[in-house]
């Protein structure tokens, strides 16, 4: 996992940014996404007498920003922590859904059968297209 830290200030001490990374790790784990594809980009800044987070998580095929205020640097993340869950939840639920769906098994068995009749493919045999079609 990459973690990149930014803040105007230094808001992320040593302890803040351990802290951080040991609770942003724990959704990776918890849904078994592969760690070393994964990259978090932290972001704090102090908003009057509270501190903003904003955490952007991505990996192949799924970028997710969370944005949390708190009063407390340690609060925004635990906060961050629980939204990040709960996207991670709703996109694995999401993709169970698309692979449930009643059309999208017809779609790939359909995507296997020829496409061209037996008249087509002799026509193209004879301008040979055909074997330049099935190499590529």
């Amino acid at each position: 996992m990459q973690f990149t830290f930014r803040s105007p200030t230094d808001l992320f001490t040593g302890a803040l940014k351990e802290y951080a990374e040991d609770k942003l790790a724990r959704p990776v784990q918890r849904h078994k996404i592969d760690e070393e594809t994964v990259r978090f980009d932290c972001e704090a800044a102090k908003q009057r007498d509270n501190v903003g987070l904003r955490v952007r998580f991505s990996y192949p095929g799924v970028q997710i920003t969370v944005s949390t205020i708190s009063a407390d640097a340690y609060a925004a993340v635990d906060l961050a922590v629980d939204k990040l869950e709960r996207k991670l939840n709703e996109t694995e639920e999401r993709r169970r859904t698309l692979a449930r769906r009643p059309g999208r098994a017809d779609a790939l068995e359909n995507e296997a059968e020829d496409l061209m009749t037996q008249d087509e493919e002799e026509a193209l045999k004879e301008m040979g297209a055909y074997d330049a079609v099935i190499e590529a």
